[in-house]
């Protein structure tokens, strides 16, 4: 990026260079957030998948292991 600098005082001029540096920044942000969220839409887009799928599959309890209610009345 170049910069003209003009040394005759002009406030409009200085006006506009601020505000296209400004631009500029915000449209380097811009690229950043919106490379950002690419990255999380792929992200939970993968954990959805996962999450399907532990939820349809059925539990799997250890060897030997029997789940019991806790229905005794004291």
């Amino acid at each position: 990026m170049t910069v003209t600098v003009y040394l005759d005082g002009d406030p409009t001029i200085r006006e506009e260079g601020f505000f296209a540096s400004k631009v500029s920044t915000l449209e380097n942000r811009l690229k950043a957030v919106e490379f950002d969220n690419a990255e999380l839409i792929k992200v939970n887009l993968d954990l959805v998948e996962r999450v399907k799928k532990l939820a349809t599959k059925p539990p799997a309890w250890p060897k030997g292991y029997r789940p019991r209610r806790n229905d005794q009345k004291r």
